[in-house]
């Protein structure tokens, strides 16, 4: 091993996902993990579609999408008494981004598991010389000065020394790096008592004809099923009580005939094939770190915040740290910005951690009263449907996943309100207002096919065409030949004017940044508006490109 810029501990989606990130922006990364390869389970399973987006950037999507469950199996969630008796009742779900008929975004919501998905993020990192993984390490004491981070690891064949300038610790829930810190969780710390166990069985007969995205089972146990891929590849989650059982009760027999009388009676028989290959024990919890960096080490994914499942926005909200982070190492390791760049990842990301964690146990509770009622014996099929009726929001978050936005951090506000909807967590209405998600436009331009394609490596500055990049001093000739040449020349920033090197001939993209002509608007490496003003001159547009990067 040798000095890097970046220390990553932990190589799940969230370390493997800010390791591709660095990558691209050319950082030197180094990854410790302490196992040794990916895990076999399948953990988490949804990509939701802002994590679809990124991981279409990266040029993954098609990888992740041929080991994704086809999509049917990701329009309803069915709960059922036992997967082979009474069905309850259905929720459509509202996840797809095509609303409509208007395509919100070029990445769809898919299924797929955790270890599928490490497997394809191993295979890209393959490529990059600037990231090594190292597997069988242990982060086992890390110390920083001003000016460093010194970290001590352990591998098979003994300790030594890593200094970087920066450590991420993506080590999830029992984070060494948060523990070495002194760094509180706040919230629930546990509120469910779960065992994951992954099985394979033919459950066609009670599924194929209803393919869900999740099947919640209530008698004799509250189960979810959650069907992994075309193989016969299943995981259920048991929710068991601590009072009468022990995490170590559940033995893969045990688990195996909780499993059987979830399907129901048909597969109590020793000729029906359920083979369970693990069980993992785990708590259900809705915590968020006190705080996201001390000095020069910074916490993402679990590490940072543990949320409900019941909404699938765990490992998506940790690959969105990454991305919300790596832009502004890079900006500040290549001299653009300064230090106090980093402070705008906690204001920016604690506070969606919060929000999604609070939406993800709101979802778990419509849950429980679904359950409860059915449990209790003697609600009609009318309480039921009411029951069902006030779970719609879970299933139905288009709105909490691209309208996701911050408030305060690397932004300049425009004093515009955000857009009204009937509910911010279903619905979702494009805006380009400063924090939000730049919006989806189709495109045709260098490649390009969504306005998303130009929110990379770089800050992007779309003008209209009324706007003269030339009228700022900063390097273009002075008789304006070369017109944004000196915008354009910042490494870190990119000009284009509709109509003039971006065609916009309906005015879409113009009318879905809100900038008309004579506006501007400037769009983060992230994806993320930053500045708009709807006349706009090229001095107002540098100068908010300055202040930004020295926030």
């Amino acid at each position: 091993m040798t000095d890097t810029t970046v220390l990553v501990a932990g190589a799940g989606p969230a370390g493997l996902s800010m390791a591709i990130l660095l990558g691209r922006f050319g950082l030197d990364t180094v990854v410790v993990e302490r196992r040794g390869g990916v895990n076999p389970h399948p953990r988490a399973r949804s990509v939701n579609v802002r994590t679809a987006e990124l991981m279409r950037q990266w040029g993954v999507l098609d990888e992740i999408e041929a080991v994704s469950l086809p999509l049917p199996w990701t329009e309803q969630f069915v709960y059922c008494e036992t997967l082979a008796g009474t069905e309850i009742g259905r929720v459509t779900t509202g996840v797809q981004p095509v609303v409509n008929g208007v395509e919100l975004s070029p990445a769809p919501w898919l299924l797929t598991s955790q270890d599928r998905i490490e497997e394809v993020l191993l295979r890209r990192l393959a490529g990059m010389s600037e990231v090594q993984i190292c597997w069988d390490t242990e982060l086992l004491e890390v110390v920083q000065d001003g000016e460093h981070v010194t970290a001590e690891v352990g591998d098979p064949s003994g300790t030594q020394h890593l200094t970087a300038r920066w450590l991420v610790g993506a080590d999830g829930a029992s984070s060494s790096v948060r523990r070495s810190l002194g760094i509180e969780m706040d919230g629930i710390a546990s509120f469910g008592t779960m065992i994951n166990c992954q099985f394979y069985a033919d459950l066609g007969p009670w599924t194929d004809h209803r393919p869900s995205a999740l099947y919640w089972t209530t008698k004799p146990a509250r189960n979810v099923f959650q069907k992994i891929d075309t193989n016969d590849r299943w995981l259920c989650q048991i929710n068991y009580d601590p009072s009468t059982h022990r995490p170590e009760d559940f033995t893969t027999d045990m688990a195996e005939q909780w499993i059987r009388r979830s399907i129901g009676d048909e597969a109590l028989s020793d000729s029906f094939d359920l083979r369970v290959t693990d069980v993992i024990p785990w708590v259900m919890s809705s915590t968020v770190a006190e705080r996201f960096r001390d000095g020069r080490m910074f916490l993402i994914g679990d590490a940072a915040h543990q949320l409900p499942p019941t909404g699938g926005f765990g490992m998506n909200t940790a690959v969105q740290d990454a991305h919300n982070l790596a832009w502004k190492f890079a900006a500040v390791a290549g001299g653009h910005a300064g230090e106090g760049l980093l402070d705008t990842y906690e204001a920016e990301r604690a506070p969606i951690a919060q929000y999604n964690a609070d939406r993800s146990r709101e979802n778990s509770r419509s849950v429980g009263r679904i359950r409860r009622l059915v449990e209790s014996g003697t609600a009609t099929i009318d309480e039921k449907r009411v029951a069902l009726a006030s779970s719609e929001r879970y299933g139905n978050w288009l709105g909490m996943d691209l309208g996701l936005h911050y408030e305060d951090g690397c932004l300049i506000g425009d004093g515009t309100a955000p857009p009204q909807v009937d509910d911010p967590v279903t619905d979702y209405a494009p805006t380009a207002r400063p924090g939000h998600r730049a919006p989806h436009v189709p495109i045709d331009f260098d490649g390009a096919t969504s306005t998303l394609d130009l929110y990379d490596t770089q800050f992007v500055l779309i003008c209209g065409a009324d706007v003269d990049l030339a009228d700022v001093d900063t390097g273009a000739k002075a008789d304006g030949t070369e017109a944004g040449d000196g915008v354009a020349a910042h490494p870190m920033l990119r000009a284009l004017r509709l109509g003039i090197d971006l065609n916009d001939p309906g005015g879409d993209l113009a009318a879905a940044y809100g900038i008309g002509q004579a506006g501007a608007v400037l769009v983060r490496p992230d994806g993320h508006v930053a500045w708009r003003h709807p006349n706009a001159t090229t001095t107002a547009a540098m100068a908010a490109f300055d202040s930004l990067l020295m926030c």
